[in-house]
């Protein structure tokens, strides 16, 4: 690649970083919370996960991007950070899950015991191939 366009991938990567960041703050900063029926708490919810998890996942996306044009990687390294963004992605639903549980309705109550174990196992799922993928590395390095 040549300089001009590494340059340019990472001024647009830093953007993208800066971008991410703010958006976890766009709900707070036009008040969101003044616009929601207390009618529609699963919706209400779901507009905070979503925004939250857009934000989580294009900071993390574009911080591997950075992370990928600063230090040379071979195939099984972006293997690696791929499934280590994908596993972030699960573990950050699962805090997310946690700590803000989806207020549902009696009849679907189910799914919040549902939801977070979806998350939870394939942070397992994902997680044992990752633990080889870097146990590899010790092994070889």
């Amino acid at each position: 690649m040549n300089t001009t366009n590494k340059m340019l991938l990472l001024i647009g990567t830093v953007q993208t970083i800066l971008m991410a960041l703010y958006h976890f703050f766009i709900p707070y900063q036009f008040n969101w919370c003044n616009f929601l029926s207390e009618k529609t708490p699963t919706i209400n919810w779901s507009l905070f996960a979503l925004n939250n998890y857009f934000s989580f996942n294009l900071l993390l996306l574009a911080s591997f991007l950075l992370y990928q044009l600063i230090k040379p990687i071979n195939r099984l390294h972006s293997i690696k950070i791929l499934t280590t963004i994908v596993i972030l992605f699960w573990m950050f639903s699962a805090v997310y899950q946690l700590i803000h549980p989806m207020p549902l309705p009696s009849n679907l109550n189910w799914l919040s015991y549902l939801l977070p174990t979806i998350a939870f196992v394939n942070i397992t799922i994902i997680g044992i191939p990752l633990i080889a993928l870097f146990k590899r590395d010790i092994s070889t390095f």
